[in-house]
């Protein structure tokens, strides 16, 4: 071979090729993971990817349980997709709020087609390649899915008619057929086919129930779509709570929560605690201990499921009105539901936190609220408050009582506090009263954006301080500030990042704004503003649409407008029509839009707290207006 001719070489297309042909199993044990940890993350995270199953295993390194090859317990369900989907999250969502919890709120809604079956780790591949046979069966569905209303005093639901039920039936035993040919053991449906939507209630609340049920939209469209979870075999024997609060455990047989996480308990755990503190496991993290339980509540099941596959039917579905019966009905209701939340519907695993803060994946519809900041002092005193809160050396001593106590140090010019007011104690109350509500109704933030205003971001802080998130970075965007055309003569001068840190806020000054303030355009139009404001929302839900979690943006009072208009599909207002809506804005006046999972388009929703109103309340000596003549 001579000096200049070069040596043959293996072609690295076709050793990418083998690679990619390896499955999840063999490439974790390739990165040193024993054969039947790889088995159980892969069936764990249903069969998703390495990526997935590398980062369960992670989170499960000090699962004592991670080594025990118990099988998981597998189901097939067909599930509603598009509207009827909805409705009856909406039917779930009333009769929760109205007729507190029954055994349809463990699920999601669903048609369930056979009975749990065991499936041992080793086999997860299996199923997925059943599901894949039944495609061209599922081509030559009978068409319209028609589901009939039905009643009786322990139940409420929708079954399917005989010419899908014998269609069905069918199709599970072919499913049934593949499996038993791999040793899995499926047994098909034996009961009529239906969607639960309420049992194991009291009787009491049966008519109000079936009142609620019957407000389900009976002409809404719906896809049908054939689906196989998984689920830890504990799950069935166990209640399942939601952490909504985080919790850092400070001895060594405590648990710590954290935000996004599941805990499993037993049922009997609730009767037996005296102190509210549950033993329970963490599927996150398979970790055991106490926890507090008012950190966590009641929730569904199926948010700690995995999907291993799933292949959709496209018939259309109308529910009819059908009989109700008191005794008659021979059906019973295998397993309830819930809704889905979103398109990627196998479970969710990431690594622990290392320190207390909200979830980084969030598996509940996204929302977006929008907050208007507290009461301003300049609004309250008038705009010339200054002269009479500050000496001549810029030293503060409130006036009023409504006045704060103390306000931050300007490294600049006291007197521009007359264009960038700090809150009254009142505003304080108003932050905090909102706060107090939001956390009753179990609302957690995960992502913070505030208005560089000081009064937006005093009254950020004290919004996440009473929801107990404190630790949860603010992040200032001057991009969320009002209509530039309000400030002819410059902008407000307001305190930086850094400045705000010293004082106290815990903000990010990492953060990058979406508009930085040398950006503003100070001839600013009102469509510009609605431009402005409207692509810095859609950039921010944008920012963490992997990630998930709730958004909160505190600003002013036209941001409940101008940053939800364009999110939800809106075209702009005029400038009279924009101002007159601003003047109705009240202080911490709340709009909230949600995201529909499937289609990730926004709609505004019902706040989850109620208005706050308040009397006037004059500024006047007393003493000079009862006795004038005295002074």
């Amino acid at each position: 071979m001579s000096a200049t001719t070069p040596p043959p070489r293996r072609r690295k297309s076709s050793t990418i090729r083998r690679d990619e042909s390896k499955s999840t199993v063999e490439i974790l044990r390739q990165m040193g993971f024993p054969r039947q940890r790889a088995e159980k993350a892969n069936a764990a995270t249903g069969d998703n990817g390495v990526n997935l199953a590398s980062d369960w295993l992670l989170s499960h390194i000090d699962d004592p349980e991670i080594d025990q090859s118990t099988p998981r317990q597998y189901v097939l369900y067909l599930c509603p997709v598009g509207q009827l989907q909805q409705e009856l999250k909406k039917f779930y969502d009333d009769s929760l709020k109205q007729c507190g919890w029954n055994g349809s709120h463990t699920y999601f809604p669903h048609i369930t087609l056979c009975r749990f079956f065991n499936v041992e780790d080793s086999k997860t591949g299996v199923v997925k390649e059943a599901m894949k046979n039944l495609v061209p069966y599922l081509a030559n569905n009978p068409g319209q899915l028609t589901l009939e209303f039905f009643s009786q005093t322990n139940f409420i639901g929708l079954f399917v008619q005989e010419n899908y039920y014998k269609y069905l039936s069918e199709l599970v035993t072919l499913f049934a057929k593949e499996c038993k040919s791999h040793g899995i053991e499926v047994e098909p449906p034996k009961k009529q086919l239906h969607v639960t939507l309420a049992y194991q209630y009291t009787t009491d609340q049966h008519e109000h129930l079936e009142k609620i049920a019957k407000q389900i939209n009976v002409k809404a469209d719906c896809k049908w779509e054939l689906r196989v979870y998984s689920r830890d075999p504990r799950m069935g024997k166990s209640e399942v709570r939601r952490v909504k609060q985080a919790y850092k455990a400070s001895l060594d047989d405590e648990l710590d929560l954290i935000m996004g996480d599941y805990v499993f308990i037993d049922p009997n755990e609730s009767t037996r605690s005296v102190d509210k503190w549950y033993n329970g496991t963490s599927w996150l993290t398979g970790k055991q201990g106490m926890f507090p339980s008012p950190y966590t509540e009641k929730t569904a099941e199926t948010w700690t499921w995995a999907l291993h596959n799933s292949h959709m039917l496209s018939a259309k579905c109308h529910v009819m009105n059908g009989a109700s019966s008191e005794n008659g009905a021979t059906a019973r209701v295998q397993e309830p539901m819930e809704w889905e939340a979103s398109e990627d519907l196998y479970a969710k695993v990431n690594k622990p936190a290392k320190k207390q803060e909200p979830a980084r994946k969030a598996q509940e519809p996204r929302k977006l609220y929008v907050v208007r900041h507290a009461e301003r002092m300049d609004f309250t005193f008038g705009r010339s408050f200054c002269d009479t809160v500050f000496d001549k050396d810029g030293n503060y001593k409130p006036t009023d009582l409504n006045m704060p106590k103390s306000v931050p140090r300007r490294t600049t010019n006291q007197w521009h506090y007359s264009k960038d007011a700090p809150l009254t104690r009142i505003g304080h109350l108003h932050a905090a009263l909102t706060g107090e509500w939001l956390k009753d109704q179990n609302v957690v933030f995960h992502h913070v954006y505030v208005s560089p205003a000081y009064r937006c971001v005093d009254t950020g802080t004290r919004i996440l301080e009473e929801l107990g998130l404190r630790d949860l970075k603010l992040h200032v965007e001057p991009g969320l500030f009002e209509w530039l055309g309000w400030y002819q003569y410059g902008c407000p001068v307001w305190f930086t990042p850094n400045e705000l840190k010293m004082h106290g806020f815990n903000v990010d000054i990492t953060y990058k704004p979406v508009v930085p303030i040398d950006k503003f355009d100070m001839d600013e139009d009102i469509h510009g503003y609605y431009r402005r404001s409207g692509d810095v929302a859609k950039k921010i839900v944008q920012k963490h649409q992997a990630e998930g979690g709730n958004v909160l943006i505190v600003g002013h009072a036209g941001t409940l407008e101008v940053c939800t208009r364009h999110l939800i599909g809106k075209n702009d207002r005029s400038s009279q029509e924009f101002r007159e809506l601003c003047s109705k804005v009240p202080y911490c006046g709340l709009l909230v839009c949600e995201e529909e999972a499937r289609t990730k388009k926004w709609s505004v929703i019902d706040t989850p707290i109620p208005q706050m109103t308040h009397g006037h309340n004059k500024q006047v000596n007393v003493k000079n207006l009862l006795y004038p003549s005295l002074t």
